[in-house]
């Protein structure tokens, strides 16, 4: 059998998919204060716990970080 093809694979895909666009800005606003703390050059990691703690998809994540929507958004509110 393929682990592509494993039910704990999907299963566990399918629970780290379930997330909202609040979600996403939580974890991202998570990874830049753990940014803060570690350093950019952790942003990474910081990345990485963030997905974690918040069951994001880490690519979901890094694409949302790097979409430049976003910066400009973050910057409107945050002015």
């Amino acid at each position: 059998m393929k682990i592509t093809k494993s039910s704990f694979i999907k299963n566990y895909t399918k629970k780290v998919s379930d997330f909202s666009d609040e979600t996403i800005n939580e974890a991202i606003h998570y990874a830049f204060k753990l940014t803060d703390t570690y350093g950019i050059i952790k942003i990474n990691k910081a990345i990485m716990e963030a997905s974690i703690e918040y069951k994001v998809d880490e690519s979901i994540l890094r694409e949302q970080i790097n979409n430049a929507s976003f910066m400009l958004n973050e910057r409107k509110t945050n002015e």
